[in-house]
């Protein structure tokens, strides 16, 4: 936080303007004339060293004293040795020498003095003491505000602030609005969270951050689909481009139970390279057609993934679904797949799924060897005492 060149600026100026030259010795006029023009030229060191010489023979006019103790503040300031800055600025203060309209800036500046060292306690409090003089505060000094009290976890107070800032401004600065959300986010309050993202976006839509940051505020308030809304919108605008974006997005349609937009996304993104072509994204797409009811396009994609992952379970839903479709031949050869994986949770529903299979094919004899296989499992023995039952009466 630098303010030297903004305090030598005015200090400058009023020496410009002769406001002290009424009220100083010809003496201690020029010699503080000098100390400018050093301060101008940012010989910050050479300007203390007169102020230095000055001091002593200044103390005895208030005025003047006051005086030299402000410059002392401008260039201690400007040197970013704020605890001296702010030291002079109150010795200045102290005298009441000078004019209120040099007095004011004067407590706004050891504000901002406290705030840079920093001491957030003392910066609010003397704010307050400025402020309670000031006569018409900008929305620069409310930001100000909201940032020291901010600073201090003082949230009422710092939102207060901000919101005064940006009500009374045609045109906020985004960086504002970063930090009232900030606060509100600080403080769990996701529905106002929610609203400030809502103005963000609609003020600045190209950013990015943005749109991932209301979708995710709106998914922790259970407005899910108002946050898959948000990620189509950002999907469209271009936004979404990585695999975890769009893979979010792709989960997201899952969860809602609208697996055809989800499959149809991952099937485009990962034929267009941006999704990779991996095992466990080839079974998410193949289940996503599944949910969709399209169980053609289901068991391309798991047939794929399973030659990668070489899965018994992915096996073993293949066959299921394969059973859904009557090909038996395919049940069989799956299951077969899925045995010789070994990784079954539970090979009861497979020997089950595959004298189904056997028997729908005409071979009883097979289909009795796989639910004697099934019966041996306790999840499975019912179903396949039955099965067992029904053929041996069947011959």
């Amino acid at each position: 936080m630098r303010l030297n060149y903004f305090v030598v600026l005015i200090f400058c100026m009023l020496f410009a303007s002769n406001i002290f030259a009424a009220t100083l010795s010809e003496r201690t006029f020029k010699s503080l004339t000098k100390i400018h023009d050093l301060m101008a030229e940012s010989q910050y060191d050479e300007a203390l060293v007169l102020l230095d010489k000055l001091k002593p023979k200044a103390k005895r006019s208030k005025y003047e004293y006051a005086t030299v103790m402000q410059t002392y503040g401008f260039a201690y300031a400007s040197k970013d040795q704020y605890k001296k800055a702010v030291d002079a600025f109150q010795e200045s203060l102290k005298t009441r020498a000078l004019p209120k309209e040099i007095q004011q800036p004067m407590r706004y500046n050891i504000s901002q003095l406290l705030a840079a060292i920093p001491d957030y306690k003392a910066s609010a409090e003397a704010y307050e003491v400025w402020f309670l003089k000031a006569k018409k505060p900008s929305a620069a000094n409310f930001v100000f505000a909201a940032t020291i009290y901010a600073q201090l976890k003082d949230y009422d107070k710092a939102v207060k602030n901000i919101k005064t800032a940006i009500d009374m401004t045609a045109e906020p600065k985004e960086v504002w609005y970063q930090l009232l959300l900030a606060m509100y986010y600080s403080e769990n309050k996701y529905q106002k969270s929610a609203e400030v993202l809502e103005t963000m976006v609609s003020r600045w839509p190209d950013n990015v951050k943005y749109w991932g940051q209301l979708s995710g505020i709106y998914f922790a308030l259970n407005k899910n689909m108002e946050a898959l809304a948000v990620q189509e919108l950002s999907h469209k605008q271009g936004f979404l481009n990585d695999e975890k974006e769009l893979m979010n997005l792709v989960n997201m349609y899952l969860f809602e139970n609208i697996p055809y937009k989800g499959a149809v996304l991952l099937e485009r993104e990962i034929n267009a390279g941006r999704i990779p072509k991996s095992g466990d994204n080839l079974q998410k797409l193949g289940e996503a057609w599944m949910f969709a009811k399209e169980l053609d396009k289901a068991l391309f994609y798991l047939d794929q993934a399973a030659v990668i992952q070489k899965k018994g379970e992915l096996f073993l839903q293949m066959a299921q679904l394969y059973t859904d479709k009557e090909n038996w031949e395919k049940v069989v050869n799956t299951i077969d797949l899925a045995l010789n994986a070994g990784d079954l949770k539970d090979p009861g529903k497979a020997y089950l799924l595959l004298g189904m299979a056997h028997y729908e094919d005409g071979d009883k004899t097979k289909a009795l060897t796989a639910f004697r296989e099934g019966n041996k499992f306790p999840k499975t023995a019912n179903q396949a005492k039955q099965w067992i039952t029904h053929i041996n009466s069947d011959r």
